[in-house]
């Protein structure tokens, strides 16, 4: 997949996981372009509450929450996704919507009298190690910060079921990411990285969690990175091998069953491999 006009093909965090989760995944959706068969009703929601929040940090960088304008933003982002694609709901719609609302006013109340000094800022950098020298010419690595504070703080919203424990954010891949692109971007490093969680438990509510990362975990990332863009230009494209969790909501389960496998596996081809590590840790 390709951003229109750009010079060279770009990278981001969400590829990178879906690789690791499943490279048979990533051909479908990113080499192939197949489309979802469902939006998860979860991708939807998330998306939505995204916009209303995008709106709260704007009025914050303002100097004022406008809580109905989030909450409108919220509600068009719905509609414009309900109207145009089929959603696999796993929660009652107008239950989910009311969720949304209430975690709109929860976000608006816990970051009252803070300002961001960006929002929802936009990158696109060459993939490059400072501490090690680990140069890829050919891609760029592109994403968007949700929110910089004045303090150097960096904010990343995340829309969930569960409360997560500290370990899943310190490992987090994207967050990883995002500290490296802070720190190219800026020239030093973030003071704290800051998760807040919109848990949409039966009654919603906020859980934040802070992390840091540091040069070992960017060098870690951007090693793995590495050697994942040699697989798939090597064109090694196997289903999950262990199944679970991640088959069980894939989008592409039709694709995966009926289509001839030897397609993507058995002419893969055989480039040379490097290991590099876990890149999750653990």
């Amino acid at each position: 997949m390709r951003i229109p006009n750009e010079d060279k093909p770009h990278f981001s965090a969400s590829q990178l996981i879906c690789y690791l989760q499943c490279p048979l995944q990533y051909h479908f959706q990113y080499e192939l372009g197949i489309a979802w068969e469902k939006t998860p009703s979860a991708v939807l929601f998330g998306g939505a509450v995204h916009k209303g929040v995008e709106a709260i940090n704007r009025g914050l960088m303002n100097g004022g929450i406008d809580i109905a304008l989030a909450k409108t933003e919220f509600a068009a982002t719905w509609k414009d996704g309900t109207s145009k694609e089929e959603i696999a709901w796993k929660e009652d719609p107008s239950e989910l919507y009311e969720k949304g609302g209430q975690l709109l006013e929860l976000y608006a109340n816990e970051m009252k009298g803070q300002k961001p000094t960006e929002v929802e800022l936009p990158f696109r950098l060459p993939i490059i190690d400072p501490k090690t020298g680990l140069f890829i010419s050919h891609r760029d690595f592109v994403g968007k910060l949700d929110a910089i504070f004045t303090d150097d703080t960096i904010v990343e919203i995340k829309t969930v079921g569960r409360s997560p424990v500290q370990q899943e954010v310190d490992q987090n891949i994207q967050i990883t990411l995002y500290s490296w692109a802070y720190r190219m971007l800026y020239g030093k490093p973030e003071k704290a990285i800051k998760v807040v969680n919109l848990v949409k438990t039966k009654d919603p509510k906020i859980a934040v969690v802070e992390t840091q990362r540091t040069e070992r975990d960017h060098s870690w990332l951007l090693g793995s990175t590495f050697q994942v863009i040699r697989a798939i230009e090597g064109k090694l494209f196997y289903p999950n091998p262990i199944g679970g969790f991640g088959c069980f909501n894939c989008q592409y389960q039709g694709h995966c069953k009926d289509d001839n496998d030897a397609n993507y596996i058995l002419n893969a081809g055989q480039p040379e491999l490097m290991y590099a590590g876990n890149p999750q840790g653990g």
